[in-house]
């Protein structure tokens, strides 16, 4: 081949590979200004470009909307979720005028992703711009339920989250999952009577085995503070039989040692306690049970060796420290009765105002005031997770909208 021949070879395909460029090129320039901006989103979120990319794409595509395009917004959001950026997504967000107008499923997938993502706050938020969709969906209405209750601070009043319940047993009458919040509200709350209504409408419900323990385990707590003794029985003899786990055994049996106990049994009750004290001797809620049964007994020395040990494991023990001062009385020993006398008046004079208040709250369910002070109560009665539970229900209690 000669150098001439060889030359316009080079030069034809040349050619022919810019003329292919040109016509690729055309076809993209083609397909860009005749696809819709939804057409072109659509094909965004399928395409396996990197996240980085995606945003650059996405925001270009908003840039030609002029600011305007709420589909490509919440993608948007959803791609910033990706990175971590959760004010640069609620900011995004916030910005959409009509989130409500925006494609539902993606509003909704959003709000799935925040959730999963640890950021209950933004889940809720999102699905809140769509409330009356987002009642009329039970999944949805459920997702919206547990960010409301999971969210660290709480916007919304609690009063909210309650109707909102109301709202999912009606859409799903078979879920124990709406009675399971009530029943964790109220009884952090300090409602202790709605508690019992919601942990039994629970029961009624399928659910788990470990879930069915726990909301027995806290209904025999509830019934035995409410008098409720058979029914605490009912439960207590349940766990007793299904119950395997080495560990929350022992538990079940000291709750069946206090039910024995308060049924006047107090002997059984001991037989039970020498058994796990036994096993953990540092066990001194189980110590100041044996205390009061030994006490029950007429077993002046047994008494005052448990309730002694027990008030020293935990001071905050009002009727550990009421049963001491009368067995040290009943021995003469007045100087060591009067110190625990005056112990259990001034944890007595706590409790009993805590009692006013929760009385007072049961009648006014958003009082931020209230579950403060009960907050501070609890704090000094030593209720350190009680009280976390009121100042987070004081977050949630501005009066609900109408």
């Amino acid at each position: 081949m000669t150098i001439k021949s060889s030359s316009q070879l080079r030069v034809r395909i040349g050619i022919v590979l810019g003329l292919s460029a040109v016509v690729l090129i055309s076809a993209m320039l083609y397909r860009m200004g005749t696809e819709t901006p939804q057409r072109q989103l659509a094909r965004l979120r399928t395409s396996k470009d990197s996240p980085k990319t995606q945003l650059a794409a996405v925001r270009a595509l908003i840039e030609s909307a002029h600011g305007e395009f709420p589909d490509a917004q919440l993608y948007e959001c959803q791609l910033l979720l990706r990175f971590n950026r959760l004010d640069a997504a609620r900011s995004r967000f916030d910005a959409l005028p009509h989130p409500e107008q925006c494609d539902f499923d993606q509003l909704t997938q959003l709000a799935e992703q925040a959730q999963a993502a640890g950021h209950s706050g933004l889940a809720a938020h999102i699905l809140l711009s769509a409330e009356q969709r987002v009642r009329q969906h039970p999944l949805k209405l459920k997702l919206l339920i547990y960010a409301l209750y999971t969210q660290e601070n709480g916007e919304e009043p609690e009063g909210r989250v309650l109707q909102l319940c109301e709202d999912y047993a009606r859409l799903a009458p078979d879920d124990a999952f709406p009675w399971l919040v009530c029943s964790s509200l109220y009884h952090e709350r300090g409602v202790p009577n709605l508690a019992v209504q919601a942990y039994r409408e629970a029961l009624q419900r399928p659910l788990p085995p470990v879930e069915s323990h726990r909301v027995r385990a806290q209904l025999i707590q509830l019934e035995l503070l409410l008098g409720e003794l058979p029914q605490a029985r009912e439960h207590c003899d349940s766990l007793l039989q299904t119950t395997r786990d080495p560990a929350s055994l022992k538990v079940v049996q000291a709750m069946n040692a206090e039910l024995l106990q308060r049924e006047g049994h107090p002997a059984e009750a001991i037989a039970i306690l020498d058994e796990l004290l036994a096993a953990d001797s540092g066990w001194f809620k189980a110590r100041a049970l044996r205390g009061r049964c030994r006490f029950d007994l007429g077993d002046l020395p047994g008494a005052i060796a448990d309730l002694s040990e027990a008030v020293q494991k935990n001071d905050f023990d009002q009727q550990s420290h009421y049963l001491l001062a009368q067995a040290y009385q009943k021995q003469k020993e007045e100087q060591r009765a009067a110190v625990h006398w005056k112990r259990s008046r001034e944890l007595n004079q706590i409790g009993a105002e805590i009692l006013v208040l929760e009385n007072r709250l049961r009648n006014d369910l958003y009082n931020r005031d209230l579950k403060l002070k009960l907050a501070e109560l609890n704090e000094e009665l030593g209720n350190t997770e009680k009280a976390s539970a009121w100042r987070r229900g004081a977050t949630m209690s501005s009066r609900p909208r109408p």
